[in-house]
């Protein structure tokens, strides 16, 4: 208001109606200047939610700006907190003092809306190479943001059957308001899963189908509460019984680091091992509880 009262003063702009009236024509003027402005770019992307490039395991449709790297390590607790007596537990600190599943990964933005990433885990040894792209980000006119990401997995740990898969992945998500994101994807993946004989290791499925969903909420500025969930496998073998995977874990963004924690009843962090629902050749119990965290840190613009 002091602003429009100070141009008011100005002699190039007279106005012959109380000051009052006139400061209230001015802002209103200014309003629908504004408000035409805005509906001029519909397609201006809506700022997303601090994620990163990961949930906790599922990929988000977000892309870093180009030129940028990110360095990713994950780390999941072999032992669930929710086996043994409690001073079993309180022997192995729930878990914490059991081996772990590690990975170490890698990604690069060499060009506008493209990133190609690494990740190799010990979990039989698996390599992944991949590449995502994001197709549209969502804006006023555009309900959502959609990505697709393809690659391959060549498990090089002894005794193994099957070693290469290939994926794909369609990457939906809509974020509701400032604070909340929903994500869905469909994933195909060949070879997947691990069928154990003897001392030899095949793959479960040579095509491998499932829809994982996952869902974000800020509580905090850059820090978020996050949950996946990995629907039940309908393609496992008769009699097998296998529940489905979910984690849930925290995410705070801080400088170029992303930090999370979570608690899973999977350890499985790339597509060929999370779509099946079992892990290592192991169906999935929705009560066994790990502890796990994830950490990354983005280099560049």
């Amino acid at each position: 208001m002091a602003v429009v009262k100070t141009l008011m003063k100005r002699k190039s702009l007279p106005c012959p109606l109380p000051s009052a009236l006139c400061a209230l024509g001015l802002g209103a003027l200014l309003m629908t200047a504004t408000s035409a402005f805005a509906q001029e770019q519909p397609y201006a992307p809506v700022r997303p939610l601090p994620l990163g490039d990961i949930l906790l395991s599922l990929p988000t449709s977000h892309m870093p700006s180009t030129g940028v790297w990110e360095v990713r390590f994950s780390h999941r607790f072999n032992q669930a907190i929710d086996k043994g007596s409690f001073s079993d537990r309180l022997h192995s600190l729930w878990g914490l003092d059991s081996n772990a599943d590690v990975g170490i990964g890698l990604s690069y933005v060499p060009v506008r809306d493209l990133q190609l990433s690494f990740l190799r885990s010990n979990a039989m040894d698996d390599i992944e190479f991949g590449a995502k792209y994001e197709v549209f980000q969502q804006a006023p006119a555009i309900p959502f943001t959609a990505a697709l990401r393809i690659g391959t997995d060549w498990r090089t740990e002894k005794n193994l059957s099957d070693r290469s898969s290939v994926f794909g992945q369609a990457i939906l998500s809509r974020q509701l308001g400032r604070r909340a994101e929903v994500f869905l994807i469909p994933t195909w993946v060949s070879n997947a899963g691990r069928a154990v004989s003897g001392q030899t290791s095949t793959a479960l499925f040579r095509h491998a189908f499932n829809v994982p969903v996952g869902a974000a909420v800020m509580v905090a500025p850059a820090f978020s509460i996050v949950g996946e969930i990995i629907p039940k496998n309908r393609d496992l073998p008769t009699g097998t019984h296998a529940d489905f995977g979910w984690s849930l874990g925290f995410k705070k963004a801080l400088g170029g680091h992303f930090f999370e924690l979570l608690f899973t009843d999977t350890n499985a962090t790339h597509a060929d091992q999370y779509v099946t629902t079992t892990y290592q050749g192991t169906p999935l119990s929705s009560h066994d509880i790990h502890i796990g965290f994830n950490i990354e840190r983005r280099f560049g613009h």
